[in-house]
């Protein structure tokens, strides 16, 4: 009995061993987010019936394929665990016949089970304590990024999910996202700050961490997911700058749908400018819904005893390369543009920009993670926006003169909607918040509350080393920044 208990412990180690060195998970995410963008293409109404016929038809052979993949991994699976079985029997240790008959048994299969799930558990925490990730994504277990994987598998998925919301939860006019307030700068300029302190705000609703990865469905996929029961413990985010997050904290997701509508834009290296001419109805409208989701999802969330939530609110970087379609597609929009001073503004850019080149290199996942959700400001993601003037190649992007040059062109490019934009400075978020920030509530017609701002921002001036900065290009980054200061007194 000991000896055809140890071969068949040997078996069931080989048969898992087997399908972790063969990526079986991998495979298996993998068929099933091509079956998912194959059945979603044909719903897709933006794709003609040619279209749609080839995107089955790609999606089924790519489906063929997978299924093979899937077959071979399964059967050297199950050779590596009968191996020992048919070593033991042609040995004399043990017959298979007995091996088999304790691998049958209930009690075997419950405590081996339990055994297993217990080992991938542990081997998961120990790995996640090894790396130390604190970064939206990098504490994905294997079921969130499965789950991951198949709501980012296509455009199709997300517009799909926003259609079966649509369907099934009750509908309100597209009046309830009038004046919507867009949060915008470069990254490092103090966008998740006022984001935070604008969330609280009881008529603002904003995305947060709970909606993904069906960020276009928020209360389906909230239902679905568990609702109030789903929850992590609050955390680090990934810039290490000391702000920290949970499920219910503000965040920039909106940008995947940029993403899903405008895709030959971030097909290159660099991503060009949106302007006027940009028009696209269909995405104007998806838009449109989308910011009544959010304010439904939220006032669900919130419950009837709490204000009622009418006015969509999202922090997003990269609407700062379309503040001229903005103002056009929603001309009752609200623009705010934090603006810090350039020098600290280009160090904290290449900080983080080293900073996610590390977080990347060490988790793949990281990097999918940020591209799906169109976060390309840092790392090996890298995509600079084309502003006028800015000429990304053969720079070296770990230089401080690149990010202060790449501040140059976009701020120099803002001057010309000074009077389109509200230019908030992080200066005055430092030194008087309370009076900056109930300015700002007042130009955005928010209710004023007893809410004390000093607590979304550092009280510390801004501070930075110029020593290694072109003094020439510093100086012109400097007089840019004063004149915005000075058309905005």
């Amino acid at each position: 009995m000991i000896a055809a208990i140890a071969v068949s412990l040997l078996a069931v180690a080989g048969f898992i061993l087997a399908l972790w060195q063969t990526n079986i998970a991998g495979t298996a995410q993998h068929v099933v987010s091509t079956c998912m963008a194959g059945v979603t293409a044909l719903f897709d109404n933006q794709h003609s019936d040619d279209a749609k016929e080839a995107a089955a038809r790609q999606a089924g052979l790519k489906l063929l394929v997978g299924g093979l993949n899937l077959t071979w991994r399964i059967a050297l699976a199950l050779t590596a665990a009968g191996l020992p079985i048919a070593l033991a029997d042609w040995s004399g240790i043990a017959t298979g016949a007995a091996v088999l008959g304790v691998m049958l048994r209930l009690d075997y299969i419950v405590v081996v089970s339990v055994l297993a799930f217990a080992g991938a558990k542990i081997g998961s925490r120990l790995r996640r304590a090894d790396t130390e990730e604190h970064v939206e994504g990098g504490q994905y277990s294997p079921v969130d990024q499965f789950v991951h994987y198949l709501a980012f598998s296509g455009p199709a998925i997300l517009k799909l999910a926003s259609r079966l919301e649509d369907r099934m939860t009750s509908q309100s006019s597209t009046a309830d996202a009038a004046q919507p307030v867009f949060v915008t700068s470069l990254a490092r300029g103090g966008t998740t700050a006022v984001l935070n302190a604008l969330h609280d705000a009881p008529e603002v609703a904003t995305h947060i961490y709970r909606d993904m990865p069906f960020l276009t469905a928020p209360v389906l996929w909230d239902k679905i997911a568990g609702g109030p029961k789903r929850g992590v413990r609050r955390q680090q985010r990934a810039h290490g700058d000391g702000l920290e997050i949970d499920l219910d904290s503000p965040e920039a997701f909106e940008e995947a749908i940029w993403k899903s509508f405008w895709p030959d834009h971030f097909k290159g290296t660099s991503i060009p400018l949106w302007n006027t001419c940009d028009t696209n109805p269909q995405a104007d409208h998806f838009f449109r819904q989308h910011m009544c989701s959010i304010i439904r999802a939220r006032n669900s969330q919130a419950g009837p005893e709490n204000a009622l939530k009418t006015r969509y609110c999202s922090k997003n970087n990269a609407n700062i390369a379309r503040i001229p379609y903005l103002l056009k597609s929603i001309p009752d929009c609200r623009i705010v543009v934090p603006v810090r001073r350039p020098e600290c503004h280009a160090e904290s850019l290449l900080r983080q920009h080293i900073n996610f080149s590390k977080l990347q290199a060490r988790d793949s996942f990281v990097s999918r993670y940020m591209a799906d959700i169109g976060h390309f400001e840092f790392g090996d993601l890298h995509k600079p926006f084309l502003f006028p003037g800015f000429e990304p190649e053969h720079k070296d992007t770990y230089h401080p003169d690149y990010w202060l040059d790449y501040w140059i062109c976009a701020f120099r490019a803002l001057q010309e909607y000074k009077e389109h934009c509200v230019f908030l400075f992080q200066d005055d978020l430092r030194s008087a918040p309370q009076r900056t920030m109930e300015t700002l509530c007042d130009m955005l017609g928010l209710s004023r509350t007893h809410q004390r701002f000093e607590r979304y921002f550092l009280p510390n001036p801004d501070a930075a080393t110029v020593e290694n900065l072109d003094t020439k290009r510093l100086q012109e980054a400097r007089d840019i920044y004063y004149a915005l200061k000075e058309a905005t007194a």
